[in-house]
């Protein structure tokens, strides 16, 4: 295999053991700026929701490559 054409691939499991969604994509990553799924239009708050990969349980304090302004306070 060649190394340089691999892709690292992000973790099915968030730190704490609990599984994350196979349908997140793989830039789906822990946060390291102000924007995360918590303040992404896509996501719901209230039932820990993402519109865009429908899933459930997804955590606030991550993001993807979808990630779009919340025009609306929550």
């Amino acid at each position: 295999m060649n190394n340089l054409t691999e892709e690292k691939k992000r973790s099915n499991f968030y730190p704490n053991g609990e599984i994350i969604d196979y349908k997140l994509p793989q830039s789906f990553s822990k946060s390291k700026g102000k924007n995360a799924c918590g303040n992404c239009g896509l996501y719901s708050n209230r039932r820990q929701y993402c519109g865009k990969w429908d899933s459930k349980f997804v955590k606030d304090n991550y993001i993807c490559h979808a990630w779009r302004k919340r025009y609306f306070l929550r």
